[in-house]
Order: C-alpha cells, then sequence, then structure tokens
C-alpha cells in the first residue's frame, strides 16, 4: 500500500520542545552531549502520532506544501504529513514521491556549526535527516526524494544529492 506522496521531517524538527522555543536550538547540538533518551524526553519531546502514521503537528512549511497539493487538485487520501518514526505505515509500493522539510541536512548551518565547533560531534539534525533517507522503507520502494525548507540550500550541488539519494 503506502500513500501516493509522503510529507515527513526529520525527527528533531517533529517536537514541540517542551514549549520552550529556544529548545528548538537543540537540534543543532551534536550527539553525545546527553544520552539519546534524556535529549528526546527532555529537549526533544516528539509530536504525537495518529494511528495511521500521520503527525498531528508538523512544521509550517511542511503543511504549507500539504495544503498546496490539495488545493492544486491532489486526494486527501493521497497525501499525508507522516510522522518521521512512523515511515514504515506510511511509505509502500504506491509511494511515488517523499517531501523532507529540512533546517540543516548537513549540520552546516550557523547554529549548528558554533555548537559542532566547541563540542565535536555531528548534529542530531543531520543525522536524523539521514536517517530518513536511510530508512528501509525508503530503500525497498525508492519514491523520488525532495527536500525542501531553509537548508534546501545546502543541497545545491548536484554531486551532493546524488550521494545522498535526493532526487531534487
Amino acid at each position: 500500500m503506502g500513500y501516493p506522496i509522503v510529507l515527513t521531517a526529520d525527527r528533531t524538527l517533529m517536537s514541540e520542545y517542551g514549549g520552550a522555543i529556544f529548545l528548538g536550538f537543540s537540534a543543532c547540538v551534536p550527539k553525545g552531549l546527553v544520552p539519546d533518551s534524556v535529549y528526546f524526553r527532555i529537549f526533544c519531546p516528539p509530536v504525537e502520532a495518529n494511528n495511521d502514521g500521520s503527525a498531528v503537528v508538523a512544521p509550517n512549511g511542511t503543511r504549507k506544501i500539504e495544503a498546496a497539493l490539495l488545493d492544486y487538485g491532489f486526494k486527501r487520501e493521497d497525501v499525508i504529513v507522516a510522522h518521521p518514526e512512523h515511515l514504515h505505515k506510511v511509505i509502500g509500493p504506491e509511494t511515488k514521491a517523499l517531501g523532507i522539510t529540512e533546517n540543516d541536512p548537513l549540520g552546516i548551518g550557523p547554529a549548528t556549526t558554533t555548537f559542532t565547533e566547541i563540542f565535536g560531534g555531528e548534529a542530531y539534525m543531520a543525522i536524523k535527516f539521514r536517517e530518513i533517507l536511510n530508512h528501509p522503507a525508503v530503500k525497498k520502494y525508492r519514491p523520488k526524494i525532495i527536500v525542501g525548507g531553509a537548508g534546501a540550500w545546502q543541497l545545491e550541488d548536484e554531486e551532493v544529492r546524488r550521494s545522498l539519494g535526493i532526487d531534487t
């Protein structure tokens, strides 16, 4: 099965950060400063997911793309904004496109490089972005991968996109 169009964002962006807006910067910190269980429970708790794998809330840009697709004439049952931890429920043989909203896919943005230069290591955001690209359902069904969002500039180089398996 699978939805023809799946929209998502990496796990660090699929959080409301406990209502503390500046905790959103925690997506830029390198993995390993605190145990993952602490990081994802305190700094970056997940948004709720519905039983079908859809995210209850999602980044504004992701919802705007969803709305544009529906306004353009795509059917509601063909488009889903998926929680990144539930991609196995929504990606299948019918999936033609996977749209990913991303702020810092390569971990080279200003806030991220500040944290990683000070503490060393790779930022959670870049790690979680690659987890989507390498998800077993993505690898198995090979939908067209489209990346947008504030960090899309990092993927301007065709060779970088090709090495990550990104179509556009």
